[in-house]
C-alpha cells in the first residue's frame, strides 16, 4: 500500500504542476519523500508511460498513458445506461413520464422513455425524432451547443417552422428560450412543442458540450408552472447521484454572450 500511495500522490502532484512539470528535488520536497525512494517510483511510472521526463530540463510530467487510460474509460462508459436506473427512480417518485434523449444535429432523439402510472400520458416513444428548438431537452442541449445567436441563427433560421401557436414564431424567439435555459440551468417547454404537454429538463455535459438530457414531462392541465419548476431540484439531485466524472450537469449561469 505505501508504494501504491506514493505513486498516486506523485501523479496527483505532477498533474497540479501542469505542462512545465517538476524536478526530482521539487517533487520530493512536495511529497516529503526521500529522493532515492521517489526515483524508484518515478522510474516504474515512466516505464509504463504514466509519467515522462523532459530531455532539456530533466523535469517530470504526466505521460501519454494518462490520456490513454482516460480515453479508454470514456469510450467504454455507457452514460445512458448509467442514467437509466436514476431516471426510473425519478419517474416512480414523481409518477410522471421521464425521458432521456441526445442532440442529433437539429433534432433530439429519444433513447429512453419511462412511463408513469397515469392513464393518459405524453405520446412519445423510443426512437422518435423531433425538432430540438421547442422542447425542454432540446433547448437545454442547444444552450450548451451554441454560444452566440449568430451561430444559432446560421444553423436554424432557414429550416425553422413554428410547430404550434404557443411556440416562438421566429428563430429570434427560439433563441430567447435557449438563452433563458442557459441562464436557468434547465430547459422548459410550456406547451410549445405539443399542445397540452409541458416538460422540464437538465442536460448532462462534458468538455465537448451536451451528451444527453433528461426530462420530466406531464399534461399541462394537471400541473401549474410553479409545480413543474418544483420538480427541478429532485431531477438535479437524482442525476447528480449517478453522473460520473468527467460529466457534469447543466448549472445556472449569470451571463451568456448573445
Amino acid at each position: 500500500m505505501p508504494s501504491v500511495d506514493k505513486a498516486l500522490r506523485a501523479l496527483l502532484t505532477l498533474a497540479g504542476a501542469g505542462p512545465a512539470g517538476m524536478s526530482l528535488n521539487e517533487l520530493a520536497a512536495a511529497l516529503e519523500i526521500n529522493k532515492s525512494s521517489l526515483h524508484v517510483t518515478l522510474s516504474a511510472l515512466r516505464f509504463r508511460g504514466f509519467i515522462s521526463q523532459r530531455s532539456d530540463t530533466g523535469f517530470y510530467g504526466l505521460g501519454s498513458s494518462i490520456h490513454t487510460l482516460y480515453q479508454s474509460y470514456i469510450d467504454n462508459l455507457d452514460i445512458i445506461g448509467v442514467l437509466r436506473p436514476a431516471v426510473r427512480q425519478l419517474s416512480v417518485a414523481l409518477n410522471e413520464v421521464c425521458h432521456v434523449s441526445i442532440l442529433d444535429d437539429q433534432e433530439i432523439l429519444y433513447l429512453e422513455r419511462i412511463e408513469s402510472r397515469k392513464p393518459i400520458q405524453a405520446g412519445t416513444s423510443v426512437g422518435m425524432r423531433i425538432p430540438a428548438t421547442n422542447t425542454a431537452m432540446g433547448r437545454i442541449m442547444l444552450a450548451h451547443r451554441y454560444g452566440t445567436f449568430a451561430e444559432f441563427e446560421a444553423k436554424f433560421r432557414e429550416g425553422y417552422r413554428q410547430p404550434c401557436a404557443n411556440a416562438p414564431a421566429s428563430v429570434e424567439g427560439v433563441w430567447e428560450r435557449v438563452f433563458e435555459a442557459r441562464q436557468a440551468g434547465y430547459g422548459l417547454d410550456m406547451e410549445e412543442n405539443v399542445p397540452g404537454v409541458v416538460a422540464i429538463s437538465i442536460a448532462v455535459l462534458d468538455h465537448s458540450g451536451p451528451v444527453a438530457a433528461v426530462s420530466v414531462a406531464t399534461l399541462a392541465n394537471e400541473i401549474t408552472r410553479e409545480e413543474l419548476l418544483a420538480y427541478e431540484p429532485l431531477l438535479r439531485e437524482t442525476l447528480a447521484s449517478v453522473v460520473p466524472s468527467p460529466y457534469w450537469l447543466s448549472q445556472p449561469e449569470l451571463t451568456v454572450d448573445t
